[in-house]
């Protein structure tokens, strides 16, 4: 279990609490559970792994992701900031479209999944991701799913959860997910990716991955999906009837 940190107080009144925010490292199967726990529960589904991959992609596309751009004074932070600035992100029905472009299809190849740690980390786009976040959920109840829902971007949220699983658990499951894209793979390379973007997330200055101090901690090793999901909608009813329940 991963050392838990106290909430964010950071604009804390005007963050929404209509939400249930849920976190966890790379393959601990954050998106999937997110997704049916949303359809179940009749809330809005936001996939915030998705839209930092879009700007990763974005950023790849532009010439400007951090690996292209070491060599630049700044690292290329002009050129990143200039590329998000006429970047237009809208999430769709499950769809991801920039600039009117649905790119969902290329937000899981490989050259976006090493990148994005390091997009991930830089302040700006945490920022204008945290925004937007926020301007989504304002508009009613959702699940969010990601690194920091519950420690920075919903510190108010009504509902906390922090998905974990053995990292092997993580590797295998990821695997698949490749398999059945056809993508070739080996279990090792994928061990090893999943181990430096933990490291990469749980280090960095901005925002790092950490439970919230009043998240729920679910092992997910050896649990199935539809446990998961079942866990987590006791968790989320169970709340809604002590609060009918309070005086």
């Amino acid at each position: 279990m991963p050392p838990a940190v106290p909430d964010s107080t950071a604009d804390a009144s005007a963050t929404p609490t209509a939400v249930v925010a849920i976190d966890g490292p790379s393959g601990a199967g954050k998106s999937t559970v997110a997704r049916l726990l949303a359809a179940r529960l009749g809330f809005a589904f936001l996939d915030t792994g998705a839209m930092y991959r879009a700007v990763t992609w974005h950023f790849l596309q532009s010439g400007c992701a951090p690996a292209e751009c070491a060599g630049d004074a700044d690292h290329g932070a002009a050129r990143m900031r200039a590329a998000l600035a006429a970047a237009r992100l809208e999430l769709q029905a499950g769809r991801v479209l920039l600039n009117g472009r649905d790119v969902t299809a290329h937000l899981r190849v490989r050259e976006v999944e090493s990148q994005v740690s390091a997009v991930s980390a830089l302040p700006f786009v945490r920022t204008a991701m945290r925004d937007l976040q926020r301007a989504v959920a304002v508009q009613g109840p959702v699940v969010a799913e990601g690194r920091d829902m519950g420690s920075v971007v919903f510190p108010r949220a009504r509902w906390k959860v922090y998905l974990d699983a053995a990292p092997a658990e993580r590797a295998r499951r990821r695997s698949q997910d490749f398999e059945r894209q056809g993508r070739d793979v080996s279990a090792a390379d994928v061990l090893d990716e999943i181990l430096v973007r933990d490291r990469l997330d749980s280090t960095r200055s901005d925002a790092p991955l950490r439970q919230a101090a009043d998240a729920l901690y679910v092992d997910t090793t050896g649990m199935t999906t539809e446990a998961v999901v079942q866990r987590l909608y006791d968790h989320v009813r169970q709340g809604d009837r002590r609060q009918a329940e309070a005086p």
